[in-house]
Formats: structure tokens, C-alpha cells, sequence
């Protein structure tokens, strides 16, 4: 099975300022994407998403901020969730985290990788 690289979650301190300055320094237009939960900034270069999240908004996954684990996320599409996870599970990958759109996997480094539908 082939994933397609998606894009790369950056946690930020204020990520409507962050989103500013890739816009105002590398020109790169963004959108507000809002939940019920909080609102994160999406780039899209190409069909690669660059998401901007508030780092307190998105705790569970990033706060407070550790460099060496949480503070970038890599996301790669896959095109079935279910023939991913019988993959993983092959290969003996380290599971962190499963749900109805993302697997969550656990490079050789503690980074987690995402790989998802979305």
C-alpha cells in the first residue's frame, strides 16, 4: 500500500499570527477551518496542507509544546482506513492512537505520524 504525503500540523502559541506571517513573508494565502472545538489555519500548497493549531486548543495532542515529540505532526493520506490498519498490524508498527479517520503511528524517534482519509 502507497500513502500519499497530506501535510504537516504545526502547534503554535497564536496561530492566526503564524498564519499571518506565511502569508505576509512567503505569500501563502490561508482559511480559517472551524469545529465545535476551536478554529485552526489551513495552507494548501499543491494538495499538501500545511494546519496551523492553537497549541492550548489542541492540548490533548500538543500542550504544553515539547519540541522533541509534539510540535509538528506529519499527516499522509491513505485511501482505506481498515486495509491500513491490517497493514500496520503486519508490519508490527506502534499503534498510539485509532479512530474513525486517523491512524496514529509512532516513528523510531517518539514523533507520531498520522495517516488518515481526510
Amino acid at each position: 500500500m502507497r500513502s500519499k504525503f497530506r501535510g504537516v500540523f504545526l502547534t503554535c502559541d497564536n496561530a492566526e499570527e503564524t498564519a499571518d506571517f506565511y502569508r505576509d513573508v512567503a505569500g501563502l494565502g490561508s482559511e480559517a477551518v472551524s469545529s465545535d472545538e476551536y478554529t485552526y489555519w489551513m495552507l494548501d500548497i499543491d494538495g499538501v496542507q500545511i494546519a496551523l493549531h492553537d497549541a492550548k486548543s489542541f492540548a490533548d495532542y500538543s500542550f504544553p509544546p515539547d519540541p522533541a515529540s509534539n510540535l509538528t505532526h506529519l499527516y499522509f493520506r491513505v485511501p482505506d482506513l481498515v486495509e491500513f490498519l491490517d497493514h500496520v498490524q503486519s508490519v508490527g508498527a506502534p499503534l498510539v492512537e485509532v479512530d474513525d479517520v486517523v491512524v496514529t503511528l509512532e516513528d523510531p524517534d517518539g514523533r507520531k505520524v498520522m495517516f488518515g482519509t481526510a
